[in-house]
């Protein structure tokens, strides 16, 4: 009786660990699907230069786990991200802090964060640091708290470093290759 139990517990588990992934791949396939129309939506006004437009697309192609492969581009979203930000858009400059510390997913995608852990993330926490404070500035107030404890991490040549670059005593480095290298 014993074994039967332990038998059925085990069928159990190994049930709703299907009936999850079921669900996530789901959930995966309806962000995606959402994700290419809100770039759809936008691309023609960021395009033209609209930064809240760009701001979405660069969000909405936010980020590859697999370069190359898939919907989801990293350098590309940067990019976008990198012209609303040009252009003094808090948000973007939030999210390029995000992405730069290795925070590169947003929302219940399941999948995708265990993708992550298991594949790890690249990160330049000066840039990052730098891209939070300069967020912090243009009144985004989610951005103080992860500049602060990237703050606490960091050397005192990182934070001289991400101090000028945040408030542009120094170039503040923005698309994907220039701060992490070529792909």
């Amino acid at each position: 009786m014993n074994v039967l139990r332990r038998l059925s517990g085990a069928l159990a588990a190994a049930a709703l660990l299907t009936l999850a992934g079921c669900v996530g791949a789901v959930t995966e396939g309806a962000n995606i699907a959402k994700d290419k129309v809100v770039v759809s939506n936008n691309i023609a006004a960021a395009q033209a230069g609209n930064a809240e437009a760009q701001y979405k697309v660069g969000k909405a192609l936010c980020c590859s786990l697999n370069e190359g492969e898939g919907f989801y581009d990293t350098p590309k979203s940067v990019g976008w991200l990198c012209r609303a930000a040009a252009q003094r858009h808090g948000p973007a400059a939030l999210k390029l802090g995000e992405i730069y510390s290795g925070d590169t997913i947003s929302g219940a995608r399941v999948l995708r964060r265990v993708a992550a852990g298991v594949a790890g993330s690249t990160t330049n926490m000066t840039v990052a640091y730098a891209w939070l404070r300069r967020a912090d500035s243009l009144n985004v107030v989610e951005a103080r708290g992860p500049a602060n404890e990237i703050w606490a991490e960091l050397t005192a040549a990182e934070r001289a470093d991400g101090e000028a670059m945040a408030l542009g005593r120094k170039e503040l480095p923005c698309e994907w290759g220039a701060v992490v290298g070529p792909g």
